[in-house]
């Protein structure tokens, strides 16, 4: 886990990644308020606030950044408004008042408003109160996720033999890689026995093609990108149980062979650069429905979420709790001309899903997508399957 601690007005931020330190100046703190007058009053306890950052809301990997408000930090009180919602945010930020294990916590949306997920009720903060508080939380982002560069960029920080440190952006667990080869994306393996053993764990202790969002640190770089978890081809480093490399993509990296693009690879590196939600906020109804299909394939829960409309919470939580699908071969259509004024359009996808001890199964399913006005993303309605 990674700790943002502030301490007071004027001091630092102080980032710890385990023995990775980074000082960060700050100049104010949260919801500070002029300076009054001293009372001959005792003070009120000053509350501990948590910032918590992770991928999604079962994810290992968190980072954390504590502050002490200079005055009682309560939505139930400083709440320009309040009510009960259906639906939660989906969101990566969240934020804990009182004690770290015992406070009352919210889920954060991208206005900075709180939502408590026990009762569904959301919190509207005032709109300087709420940009104090993403500005904060700013911060602990910029800790958390890498920095989504290109594969020309990042193919001169990681040159061939160079050694560098893989961490999984859900369990947080981390190992140790040297680039061998690869001249569209980087052929990497890992140093050690021990480094094979936390990447196989990291892959629930069996070797698989799913990408996983990473960070590649090297120097003083943390580089969002992907890998999957298959040994294959050439090897290089010995005695480290290790059979062959495993592949590591970096914004438009492409393949061995044809020199493609892999949509699985690039969505997973958006995931570790924490824009995912930005490339969807822009995306086509085709690319919303290809992205949904991906993350389907993977069981990534939380890119499932942003995808589809919470307007339909069941059948989203129906494909929430598909586990066995081990591949899914798809043909989306040409894409639909979208006219600025269209609100709803139909995508159908001739697809060929397999899962774990059961014969592949051959489908449509037709994405019904839907948007609320002209200037907003497209989502997932529903989805007609037909066998």
């Amino acid at each position: 886990m990674k700790l943002i601690a502030i301490r007071s007005m004027e001091e630092n931020i102080l980032l710890c990644y385990r023995k990775w330190f980074i000082m960060i100046a700050v100049a104010s703190c949260l919801l500070i308020q002029p300076a009054q007058p001293a009372m001959p009053v005792q003070a009120a306890p000053v509350p501990d606030v948590w910032i918590s950052i992770k991928t999604s809301p079962a994810s290992e990997a968190e980072t954390k950044l504590h502050f002490r408000s200079s005055r009682k930090f309560d939505p139930l009180a400083h709440a320009a408004h309040r009510g009960p919602v259906p639906f939660l945010p989906v969101t990566d930020t969240y934020v804990t008042i009182g004690s770290e294990e015992g406070g009352i916590s919210y889920w954060v949306d991208q206005e900075g408003n709180l939502y408590n997920s026990e009762t569904k009720e959301k919190f509207e903060l005032k709109k300087k109160d709420g940009k104090k508080l993403l500005d904060y939380a700013a911060y602990a982002r910029s800790a958390h996720y890498g920095e989504l560069i290109p594969w020309n960029d990042a193919k001169q920080l990681i040159p061939k033999k160079a050694k560098f440190k893989v961490t999984d952006m859900e369990t947080g667990l981390s190992f140790h890689v040297q680039r061998r080869a690869g001249s569209s994306h980087a052929d990497v393996q890992p140093l050690t026995k021990q480094d094979t053993a936390i990447m196989k764990k990291i892959y629930n202790g069996k070797w698989s093609w799913k990408r996983k969002a990473i960070l590649v640190q090297t120097g003083d770089r943390q580089l969002a990108a992907s890998m999957h978890g298959m040994p294959h081809g050439g090897d290089g480093i010995p005695d480290n149980d290790f059979s062959g490399h495993f592949c590591i993509h970096f914004l438009g990296s492409t393949t061995h062979g044809k020199g493609n693009l892999d949509p699985d690879h690039q969505l997973m590196l958006r995931k570790a650069a924490g824009k995912a939600g930005e490339f969807l906020n822009q995306a086509s109804p085709n690319e919303v429905a290809d992205t949904f299909l991906i993350a389907l394939k993977m069981r990534e829960q939380q890119l499932m979420r942003m995808s589809f409309s919470q307007a339909n919470e069941t059948q989203l939580e129906y494909f929430l709790k598909e586990d066995a699908i081990t591949g899914i071969n798809k043909k989306l259509p040409r894409p639909a001309k979208i006219t600025k004024d269209m609100l709803t359009v139909d995508i159908p996808v001739d697809l060929s899903i397999t899962r774990e001890g059961r014969r592949e199964q051959r489908c449509t399913y037709t994405f019904h997508m839907v948007r609320e006005s002209a200037s907003t993303p497209w989502k997932i309605g529903s989805i007609t399957m037909i066998s």
